[in-house]
């Protein structure tokens, strides 16, 4: 598994209920992927842990929304402790000092630090068992209803109508084995530029 790399990290914003009253979580997922472009449909595999399931994945069934927020090198650290095993009620975002800004689309708010943001809404799931048939998976797939791109990260000179990501603005940091993040930013001098053959 440690040689699937990079992985995209995913830092999660969900919320236990649409009702006022809602807890807000935030956690990173890096078993995560963009599957198709027409729609946009994003994945995450969400553990369990011990059987039980992550407060995220209760939430997104829960309510079937749930904000990708693209991590940068701007909030690498608060979204490691976002990692941490907190209480249920408790809003993460607060405990790491994470502001946050409404959604357009959705009740789930959205991490201000991040330049990058999806608003999603449940397109479907599928519960992943192991060779002894217990629960240890569920793969969420989400329909991007709503992109929030800050312009500080867009390319220079492209039309309105087709904004595209400059990765050297963006700094998106990436997971490989154990715990270590990579690619932590990018760099001119790691990256290589290329045409498809015709």
């Amino acid at each position: 598994i440690s040689s699937v790399v990079p992985r995209p990290i995913a830092v999660i914003t969900s919320i236990s209920s649409k009702n006022d009253d809602g807890i807000v979580n935030c956690a990173p997922f890096s078993y995560t992927s963009l599957s198709t472009h027409d729609p946009p449909i994003v994945t995450h595999g969400i553990c369990l842990v011990d059987g039980k399931k992550k407060d995220s994945l209760v939430n997104i069934e829960a309510t079937g929304e749930w904000v990708y927020n693209v991590l940068t090198t701007d909030y690498t650290d608060e979204s490691n402790v976002c990692s941490a095993s907190y209480p249920a009620d408790a809003d993460e975002t607060k405990e790491t000092g994470l502001e946050t800004l409404p959604c357009e689309l959705i009740t789930p708010p959205r991490i201000e630090k991040a330049t990058v943001a999806m608003e999603c809404k449940l397109w479907d799931k599928k519960e992943v068992f192991n060779d002894m048939g217990e629960h240890t998976t569920t793969i969420v797939m989400g329909r991007v209803v709503n992109f929030h791109v800050h312009e500080s990260v867009l390319k220079d000179g492209q039309a309105e109508d087709d904004p595209r990501v400059d990765l050297k603005k963006l700094q998106p940091v990436g997971r490989a084995g154990d715990i270590t993040f990579w690619p932590h930013g990018v760099k001119s001098n790691n990256m290589l530029a290329s045409e498809r053959p015709k």
